[in-house]
Order: structure tokens, then sequence, then C-alpha cells
């Protein structure tokens, strides 16, 4: 059987999560964590609703930004799997919006070296993140952007967005489904994560919970947060989901639940440059160090018991999804309250790493 988290741990937990809520930093919550595969520790803490007063529990269906990209990056490698597509073909031979002679491949959008500027937050966002587009509209408008590349694909790296939308495309192209069918077929359900989705404006979520802004910048207090188009955020960021279904989602994919052994190394490779070099940035000092980002997810430490982390923010959420291999550990974070230095992340995580299971 699987060790609990030590009492000490648990009690470190509940502190960082309680003293965020009971401040007024963070509206409500949830923790979640697994040990071997076996749930050992869930709570929910605040309001999932404040206006209504419904508590927060592990059960509440949180919206978790971009969290959603690892979802999107093993929908190429299942299709990649069932020898549909290959991740170093081409972008361009699956979406008729890029030029033929583009080299983009899709590994390159998965990993971030595409070099596609972000479309969130850029030109004319204010604008689209309210429409209900279309996948082509989406795509479009990534393509329209000006200067569409911060690099030529393959010279550098930068986080961006616009590469998953594209990504998102593709596997609707490929399949011929609409993603969020694609990923109810082949991951969610098969998988039973029961409240997880890519999300819909309309869609009726039982035990969704609201999301909240700061009510005034830098001061406890909040405002119900505007509400985005899920359109908009698409492959990268509109997954809606549970500490308890994403920690099913964990477990699933470092056991070769989803995907093949061979296809989850893949995953895993960290992103390299098309002289074969890593990827890398220069820190506030100057300091060169590499980029640890695969395809949808973050891999630091020992190569052969990695840490897999991404975290995730959009409007009136944050998330975060780490796992452990080495210990088999899986920690699953989520409140409903936009991105500030005053969420319990940190503190949760310090506990988490505080606890004897990863010191052995």
């Amino acid at each position: 059987m699987a060790q609990t988290l030590s009492s000490k741990t648990e009690e470190a937990i509940d502190l960082a999560m309680r003293s965020s809520v009971e401040s007024g930093w963070t509206a409500g919550g949830a923790v979640a964590v697994m040990r071997q595969g076996v749930v050992v520790f869930a709570r929910g803490y605040g309001m999932a609703n404040l206006e209504t007063g419904t508590p927060a529990t592990p059960d509440s269906v949180f919206r978790v930004g971009s969290l959603t990209k690892q979802f999107t990056a093993v929908s190429l490698l299942l299709l990649e799997q069932d020898g549909k597509l290959s991740l170093d073909d081409r972008a361009g031979l699956y979406l008729p919006q890029i030029s033929a002679d583009d080299p983009t491949t899709i590994r390159q959008l998965l990993n971030h070296t595409a070099g596609f500027r972000d479309y969130v937050g850029g030109q004319d966002f204010d604008r689209i993140k309210w429409l209900p587009l279309t996948t082509e509209q989406l795509v479009d408008h990534v393509l329209a952007l000006n200067p569409t590349h911060q690099f030529p694909a393959g010279t550098g790296w930068a986080y961006s967005s616009s590469n998953y939308a594209l990504a998102g495309a593709i596997v609707e192209n490929v399949s011929g489904k609409p993603l969020r069918e694609f990923m109810a077929e082949r991951i969610f359900v098969p998988l039973g994560m029961t409240h997880t989705a890519l999300d819909d404006n309309g869609a009726l979520a039982p035990g969704r919970a609201s999301g909240y802004d700061r009510l005034v910048a830098d001061q406890p207090g909040y405002r119900n947060a505007l509400t985005v188009s899920m359109t908009t955020p698409f492959a990268a960021g509109a997954l809606r989901s549970t500490v308890g279904d994403l920690l099913i989602w964990s477990n699933a994919l470092t056991h070769n639940g989803v995907l093949s052994a061979e296809k989850y190394r893949e995953m895993l490779t960290t992103a390299r440059l098309n002289d074969n070099t890593k990827a890398t940035y220069k820190d506030k000092d100057g300091q060169t160090h590499p980029i640890e980002y695969a395809l949808g997810i973050g891999v630091t430490g020992d190569p052969k018991k990695p840490e897999l982390t991404h975290d995730g923010a959009i409007d009136g959420f944050t998330s975060m999804l780490t796992i452990f291999t080495g210990p088999d550990i899986a920690v699953a974070i989520v409140v409903n309250t936009s991105p500030s230095e005053h969420l319990p992340f940190d503190g949760v995580m310090t506990a988490i790493r505080a606890d004897p299971a990863l010191q052995n």
C-alpha cells in the first residue's frame, strides 16, 4: 500500500491554503496528491462561488489554462502512434493556411521552437478573445500577426500559445473531428476523467467553480472575472478539470496508460534547435540556462527519474500539475483566482518537497 503524506506535510499544505484564503488572496481552491497510484490527500479550501457560498471541494471544476497544452501534445502523439502523421512532418502539410515551403514542423510547434508570435495579449487580442471563433478563424488570426514569426523555425525558443492553436487545428484536420471530441474519445472517456473537457462557454458543468480577479491590484478582495470565449484559448488553454481528474491523467501518462512507452519518451524529449543544440535562455544576470521544455510539459532533474511540471492561468483561474516520477508522486493544485504572487502554490510545493517520500 502507498504511504500517506507525513502529518507535518499535510499540516503545511493546509496552512498554505488556509492562510491564502483567510487573508483574502485566494477565493477558493483544491489540492490533491497521489502516490504510487493512490490518492493520499484531497481537500478543498474556501469558496467555489462567493456569491452563493458554495464551498470548494476536490470535485469542484476549475479552468486550468495552459495545462491544456500537454493534452494537445498527447493528441498529436496519439495520431503519430496511429500512423496518421509524424511530428517531424511540416505543419503546412496539414494546415493549408501555412505555405508549403514553410519549414516549421509539428514538433517545433509543440516544443515552442517554431517561432510564431504569441497571439495571447498580442495584436487585436482584446477584441477576438470575446468572439465565438471557428478554428479556421483562430488560425487565420495567428497567421495574420505582423510579423508572424519572432525568429525562423528551429533557431530559437519562445513560449507561444500560437504554436498550440496551430497544433490543435492539425489534430482536427487529421482526425476529422473537433478537438473537443477527439480528446473526449481518445483520452477523457477511456481514462474515466468524467469532469474534464475542452470547455465551452455554453456548456453545463456540474460543480463548476466561478473565477475571480483582484478587486484592486495587490490588495485582498475579489471581483467576478470576465469570461473569455473558450474558442480563443482553444488547444492552448481551454480545458476544465478537477484535481482528481488531473491525478488520473498523471498516473495514466507516466504509466503508459495513454501513450506507448516509445511515445512517452518522445513526449519527454526536451527542445533542440536545427543545429541539434539544446534551446537556451538568459536570466536577468545574463547567465545562460538550458530550456527544459519538451512536448507540452517541462522536464527537469534526473533524466531517468525526471520531474514533470506545467502551470496554467486563464481569467479567474490558476493551476499547477507536478509529477515526481522517481517516488511516483503527483500533485494537482487549482484555485479560482487569477495569478498573483500571493497565491498558495509556492507554499504547497515547499511542503510537498519537504516530505520524507521525496527525500529517499
